[in-house]
């Protein structure tokens, strides 16, 4: 038996079901669980789904986003809990015990309480509910088709990471088929910015620093989300566009947020991100991961730097 015929065979056992979406919710998990949603009301089942933070309004056209809800709460409320994309437990709902956690973050914890699947290889979490879907028995519709899609596409860069596989090009061809419109996705994600979004994203280009021969950093600032107009989640994808620095194979974003600083790494090189991550106790992958550091942001970046020299 698979692994998603395991989680299959809990999930038609059980009438009631959450969904728990991890902080800063970004594609990948926001797809993961709309698609759930969608699987389980097909199925009759109640279905709830959310996470700690609001979902970003750039998601909003995912099926069922009207539904979603930030819930801090602990208690399962009787209810099959399923954590998509969550890499550890703080950064799901904290005290929550998920009973079936389904990652593709090597780094992840497996705190489910029954059943961890956890795939590195998979390049969004994205390709492993489109197999629980399937051994749920349930048909892949329109709705489910593009929120897998957004779940993939946006996770393996539109497929241009070094993470997209064969098996990712498969599912998100089945995508297709069952309904997904490539273009239509792309505009609603990359043609919908608005100018307080450009113009953080301005103050953090205008910012890049080399550090040594082969790494790059900037940040943003508290002040900046306020005088912009900017919001957390408008920092979604910035990474990304530092990646195309010329000679730097790892770069590192910083978002200074109410207690911490939100740190996004990247590497294209030998170096592993996630090597870098750690140093803050964070996680992700070889190519991409995250932590927060917990330091005033002129001591923050001086750390940063310090690592970076040694790249």
């Amino acid at each position: 038996m698979t692994e998603a015929e395991k989680i299959a065979r809990i999930l038609l056992a059980e009438p009631k079901w959450r969904v728990v979406c991890h902080v800063k919710p970004d594609g990948d998990t926001l797809g993961c669980g709309s698609a759930l949603v969608s699987a389980g009301k097909k199925l009759g089942r109640d279905v709830i789904w959310g996470g700690v933070d609001p979902l970003p309004p750039l998601y909003a056209f995912l099926p069922h986003s009207g539904e979603y809800r930030t819930d801090a709460s602990a208690s399962d409320g009787g209810r099959c809990v399923i954590a998509v994309d969550v890499s550890a437990r703080d950064r799901g709902v904290p005290g929550l015990e998920p009973r079936i956690s389904i990652d593709h973050h090597e780094s992840n914890e497996r705190f489910g309480a029954e059943v961890n699947w956890i795939d590195p290889q998979a390049a969004a979490t994205g390709e492993m509910i489109y197999e629980v879907i399937l051994a749920l028995g349930c048909a892949i519709d329109t709705d489910i088709a593009e929120a897998l899609y957004v779940s993939i596409a946006t996770d393996c860069g539109w497929f241009r990471f070094s993470n997209t596989t064969a098996d990712t090009m498969r599912v998100a061809a089945e995508l297709i088929r069952a309904g997904a419109v490539p273009v239509k996705m792309d505009e609603r994600l990359h043609f919908n910015d608005t100018p307080a979004k450009l113009r953080l994203w301005g103050r953090c280009m205008a910012r890049v620093e080399t550090v040594g021969a082969r790494a790059a950093l900037s940040w943003i600032t508290r002040d900046d989300f306020r005088e912009t107009g900017a919001l957390e989640s408008d920092t979604e994808g910035l990474i990304n566009m530092l990646t195309h620095i010329k000679g730097a194979d790892v770069t590192v974003m910083i978002s200074e947020v109410k207690d911490c600083l939100r740190c996004s790494v990247r590497s294209r090189g030998p170096v592993s991100a996630q090597a870098i991550a750690a140093k803050w106790n964070g996680g992700g992958h070889r190519y991409a991961a995250g932590c927060k550091i917990y330091l005033p942001l002129e001591e923050g970046l001086k750390a940063l730097e310090e690592e970076l020299s040694r790249v």
